[in-house]
């Protein structure tokens, strides 16, 4: 199979739905009815409720193993004023679940303080001395959330200091489970509910708006709320389908109506200038995700945290903190640059197929950053590991779609010291001399072949550049948000004239002008390329091209217009 001149393999997909019905039905384009389709969106209810989310599609949180429990002990709490203690963890997830759950249970008349620990010093997740400390401050509930699943020495120790222990966390178990009061986590065995793909922010929401019901009070931080799980959702890189479509959109609404509805959000995106644009996954992936990211990554993640829970009438403090954390992600960005092209450069000649790389230079924190990176580059399945302060290997992976990074270190635990995460990602610690004991494991047992490290582009449709419309643009906007699960529709146009093309090298960017054929010009459309120069260049001069893209409106100076957004090419003589 012929390569792309970015080295990616393309693949068409193919569908047998009756793509004609289901246009007159739902009154869209039979292009529209076909990206669907290969969604797995075949029912006419689930197509309605897919163009038209609805925050009343959620389950009931009660269908959840162990959800009544956790509201029972959680109201029992807070009516006998006992100190409850949230222990979140240090990513977007984490900081936003343990915001939503502050928020709400203060205004509830809670006792309540939060507890995030140190990326470096203490890792991820709970661990003894903290709950000791925690035990010995008065706690006489942990609320763990976005961990916790794993904790079962933890959380046997709060028990026997006479603390209870609710678990709220979207990760895989482990064999045996903690001897917590109540476990919510959808992944653990026989767990009846529906979906189980929420991250901790979603399950967060769910708890919140079930115990303000439990308890026969208004849920009034609901906006808010969903506005902070629909960040959670979209960083965490949950399938972005069913209630994670659900809590994304409704919540992206929500901030694009108001993009003050929590205070040090709204500083965040004052000072990154993008108070008056639109919010989409990629604002939130690319420009909140990461700032928010950043305190747990070089500092300390209580500084997102009080971002978040900043009033209106803070303003100095969450302009503060808001201009650290863009700071803070800055001098990551630089960082995780200088760290992913050396050890690019260390693995080059590389036969590995699974790459377990230790790094001294490499701050632990960006670890999984620069793992995915590499990842990226290679195509190979990617381990980056960094000394810890205790002469230990700790460190992140970062897996493809056709390889199960959680099995595969699953298989090998006896030789981790800890580890967590699931099918594409996962986190571990180990003694140094267990590394290539690692390494040689898992390429020992690795069954992927040369294909399977190559880039896959998968083409939703192939379309004339005629078909190219605002039209099928509004229409594919309605699909939006885009992200794992539900990708961006990506069509092919072959034989495409190159009328102009403009290279911008200091943003790295690309503007052409397409052409159906030479003699007419007809269906001329922009297209716009970023990242993909280098590859321009390496092909050559060219009059024609074959492109997948997708397809989006442009606004400039008041006027509308389609646009192609070209992600890969194959230049043509």
């Amino acid at each position: 199979m012929k390569k792309s001149d970015t080295g990616a393999r393309w693949i068409t997909r193919e569908t047998d739905a009756n793509l004609p019905l289901m246009a007159e039905t739902l009154g869209i384009s039979e292009t529209t009815a076909r990206v669907m389709a290969n969604r797995g969106i075949r029912s006419k209810k689930t197509a309605l409720s897919f163009l038209k989310p609805s925050i009343d599609g959620l389950f009931a949180f009660t269908q959840m193993k162990g959800a009544e429990a956790a509201l029972a002990r959680i109201k029992l709490a807070i009516e006998g004023g006992e100190k409850i203690t949230i222990f979140g963890d240090y990513d977007a997830d984490g900081i936003t679940s343990v915001a939503i759950l502050q928020k709400v249970l203060t205004r509830l008349g809670a006792n309540v303080s939060y507890y995030i620990p140190h990326r470096v010093s203490e890792g991820y997740g709970m661990n003894k001395a903290a709950v000791q400390t925690l035990a010995n401050a008065g706690t006489r509930l942990i609320v763990a959330v976005d961990n916790g699943i794993s904790a079962v020495e933890e959380i046997a120790l709060a028990s026997a200091l006479g603390v209870d222990t609710i678990i709220i966390d979207h990760h895989e178990p482990g064999e045996y489970l903690p001897s917590a009061v109540a476990i919510v986590d959808p992944k653990q065995p026989d767990c009846p509910y529906p979906f189980k793909e929420l991250c901790a922010g979603g399950l967060s929401y769910k708890l919140v708006a079930a115990l303000c019901d439990y308890m026969g009070a208004p849920f009034a931080e609901r906006d808010e709320a969903l506005a902070l799980a629909a960040i959670a959702t979209v960083c965490d890189i949950v399938p972005l389908v069913g209630e994670n479509r659900i809590l994304a959109n409704c919540g992206m609404v929500i901030l694009n109506a108001n993009k003050l509805i929590n205070p040090g959000l709204g500083s965040l995106l004052t000072i990154r200038g993008y108070l008056e644009k639109p919010i989409d996954t990629f604002t939130i992936g690319f420009v909140i995700g990461p700032c928010i990211n950043a305190a747990g990554r070089l500092d300390n993640a209580r500084e997102a945290v009080e971002l978040l829970l900043a009033t209106a009438e803070d303003i100095s403090t969450r302009m503060q903190i808001a201009h650290r954390l863009a700071e803070l992600n800055e001098r990551r960005k630089q960082l995780t640059t200088d760290s992913a092209d050396r050890i690019l450069a260390s693995i080059a000649g590389s036969n590995d197929k699974i790459y377990v790389i230790t790094d001294d230079e490499i701050h632990e924190s960006i670890a999984g950053i620069v793992a995915g990176r590499v990842r990226e580059a290679t195509g190979h399945p990617t381990i980056v590991l960094a000394r810890g302060d205790d002469g230990g290997m700790k460190g992140s992976g970062r897996s493809s779609p056709c390889y199960n990074m959680f099995d595969a270190l699953y298989a090998n635990r006896h030789l981790f010291a800890r580890f967590g995460g699931h099918a594409m990602a996962a986190g571990l610690s180990m003694q140094e001399e267990n590394v290539p004991l690692l390494r040689e494991a898992l390429n020992r047992n690795c069954t992927l072949t040369d294909e399977d490290f190559c880039a896959i582009v998968e083409i939703d449709a192939e379309l004339a550049l005629c078909d190219v419309t605002t039209k099928l643009a509004d229409e594919l906007a309605r699909l939006a948000p885009y992200g794992s699960g539900n990708k961006e529709p990506l069509f092919v146009a072959r034989g495409l004239v190159v009328e102009n093309v403009r290279a911008i090298d200091e943003k790295n960017t690309l503007i052409f002008t397409f052409a159906d054929n030479m003699s007419t010009h007809a269906g001329r459309v922009k297209g716009i390329a970023f990242g993909l120069n280098e590859a321009y260049k390496a092909a050559g001069t060219t009059a024609h091209m074959d492109v997948v893209f997708g397809v989006e409106i442009n606004v400039f100076n008041g006027n509308v217009s389609v646009q192609m957004r070209v992600r890969d090419f194959i230049c043509r003589p």
